[in-house]
């Protein structure tokens, strides 16, 4: 990044879009600039003011330097005056601002008029507003940033040029941090200003303001004597002008970010369209085709024979900003070994923690996650290498017949003590969620009087109904099961390359394909959990209660989207589910009863 160049590019933006402002909202513009810049001007006095005051009530008669001004017997009326004073500034202060904003509200208006573009974003009149009103503050913020200047000239030349020079000095320091940078050549200092610029532009405006701090009190150090009012100017002039200085760069750079949109907004010559995102660019940036073969290569280079040639190829991604290859390592001899390999921006490394995390409680072959074979950091990118089996994956029936497979996996897999305390930690259990105020959202949906009495009833069996969730187990459950997602190993079982960053723990039946739902595949699939788990699931646990949960889960979705209607039938279908257990269960119960009570007679 060339930080010279942007600059002088963003300047000559801003005055492009200010001259547009001036074209078309020209009194209110430089209004505005007038107002904007003179509310500055007079909430500096406001609380300069009572500094003097404090001053002239503390002194022994009238100080020197307010002689000019006040006999020595007006030191009372100088106080009431100057006490007053300071009131009214802060008064039309707050005049100045509240007016500035009705201002600014109207000119945004009158600008999107002008403009007359068709609705591109949500709240455009709001976002074309702050735009106009952001302008507005840089160009007051300029103006009061040169008069300050201009006054410290005069009153302490040495602070002035000081300031000057401390400036220069850290804009070249910053335009030398950020010359070359790219996703690979970085440097920390360059990687400071890019991800966390409030905070650095607060430390520069803290350094100048405390160092210049330091050259106001340099005539008190020295044995000339110093001007204890010329000296609070300079302080306050110093604090505003290093405040007002940080803000303006922030907003600028706030608005060359959305520059896009502003122009668009602003400009009727010019058209919206999408620009690249940073993650996407990076990608380019770092995985191009010759940069990725080599980076591939290198670190395959344990895994791989001498006689294997290398093969890569792009494969659109499951997630938005990341990165996938196929890679394929064949033999002089006909053998072929598929790998898999992902990139995870910053922005993604959230899932990765959460992977990680899973993996440490759970081993990858008892859920059937594909085997990492590497990994690597490249550039803020982490990449992962996965073993990819055959390659292909399972299609048709076999798909379907691979997710129940999986699931049974899942449901079979130990889930430690520790691991069921961390997910509990940060997340409300499924029972919970499950409330009386999720439910009563439905409210509004109720068109007849059966929909009213099915929800009264599905409110009546709401506790009975959590009660049952609550006691079925948590088991494992992942998302990510689709075509994009797995592949065939050699002895034809599934590997899973991701969504274990999204992994969760969920009551039994949570999450559980289309193809399963009906009683005789989930009977099938509890008999099989017993088989490879004997004792883990209680004998009272049905394709019923597996049903409830999965209906329980659509439920709470469809709710939480905004489908009432929809959530209506879903609640109907649950109390069905719900009363059938419930007779079923008192049935149950019923027979052994029975058989007692023949014994006993």
């Amino acid at each position: 990044m060339n930080l010279i160049v942007e600059t002088r590019s963003t300047f000559q933006w801003v005055l492009q879009i200010l001259g547009r402002f001036l074209r078309v909202v020209p009194g209110t513009t430089l209004a505005l600039v007038v107002y904007l810049t003179a509310a500055r001007i007079t909430r500096l006095l406001a609380f300069l003011l009572p500094l003097k005051v404090i001053l002239l009530a503390g002194s022994n008669g009238v100080p020197h330097y307010f002689r000019p001004f006040l006999a020595n017997d007006q030191k009372q009326l100088g106080i009431a005056i100057l006490s007053a004073a300071a009131i009214a500034f802060y008064a039309i202060t707050l005049f100045l601002e509240g007016h500035t904003k009705r201002l600014s509200d109207r000119a945004g208006a009158d600008l999107m008029s002008a403009a007359g573009v068709m609705s591109l974003v949500d709240n455009q009149r709001a976002e074309m507003q702050g735009i106009y009103a952001r302008f507005m503050q840089i160009v007051s913020g300029t103006l009061f940033v040169m008069v300050s200047m201009g006054m410290l000239a005069v009153l302490d030349p040495l602070l002035a040029a000081y300031l000057s020079a401390f400036g220069m000095i850290f804009y070249l320091l910053t335009a030398w941090a950020l010359k070359g940078v790219t996703p690979l050549k970085r440097n920390w200092l360059g990687d400071f200003i890019d991800k966390q610029l409030p905070n650095y532009l607060s430390i520069l405006s803290s350094v100048a303001f405390l160092s210049g701090f330091l050259v106001v009190l340099r005539p008190f150090l020295q044995e000339a004597g110093a001007n204890v009012l010329v000296a609070i100017i300079c302080f306050m002039l110093l604090r505003q002008m290093t405040a007002t200085a940080t803000g303006a760069i922030r907003d600028m750079v706030a608005l060359a970010q959305k520059r896009h949109l502003a122009d668009t907004l602003v400009m009727p010559d010019r058209q919206f369209h999408p620009l690249e995102g940073e993650d996407q660019r990076a990608l380019r940036q770092l995985f191009g085709r010759q940069e990725r073969d080599q980076l591939i290569a290198d670190a395959l280079a344990e895994l791989r024979q001498p006689d294997q040639t290398l093969s890569v190829g792009w494969l659109d991604p499951p997630l938005r900003g990341m990165a996938e290859f196929s890679i394929v390592l064949q033999g002089s001899g006909g053998q072929v070994r598929h790998l898999r390999q992902r990139v995870f921006p910053p922005r993604l490394r959230r899932m990765l923690e959460n992977e990680d995390l899973l993996f440490r409680h759970v081993a990858r072959e008892a859920v059937r996650a594909a085997p990492v074979m590497a990994r690597f950091m490249h550039g803020e990118h982490e990449c992962i290498v996965y073993d990819a089996g055959t390659g292909v994956a399972p299609k048709g029936a076999a798909l379907a017949e691979s997710h129940r497979d999986f699931i049974t996996a899942l449901w079979c897999a130990e889930l430690p003590p520790a691991l069921l305390r961390i997910y509990s930690a940060s997340h409300k259990p499924m029972h919970e969620r499950l409330s009386e105020d999720l439910v009563a959202r439905m409210d509004i949906a109720v068109d007849t009087d059966a929909d009213s009495e099915m929800l009264h009833r599905f409110g009546d069996a709401l506790p009975s109904i959590r009660k049952l969730i609550a006691d079925l187990p948590l088991r494992l459950s992942n998302p990510g099961f689709t075509p994009a997602e797995i592949v065939l190993d050699a002895d034809g079982a599934v590997r899973v390359l991701g969504g274990w960053g999204q992994w969760s723990l969920l009551p039994l039946g949570a999450g559980l394909p289309a193809s399963l739902t009906n009683a005789d595949k989930l009977a099938a699939l509890l008999a099989e959990v017993r088989r490879r788990r004997p004792g883990m699931l209680a004998d009272d646990i049905g394709s019923g209660h597996v049903m409830l949960v999965a209906n329980c889960v659509h439920l709470e979705r469809t709710i939480l989207n905004g489908k009432m209607k929809a959530g209506l039938a879903l609640a109907a279908r649950v109390l069905e589910g719900f009363e059938s257990l419930r007779d079923a269960s008192t049935a149950g119960k019923a027979v052994p009863e029975a058989r007692k009570q023949g014994t006993a007679a």
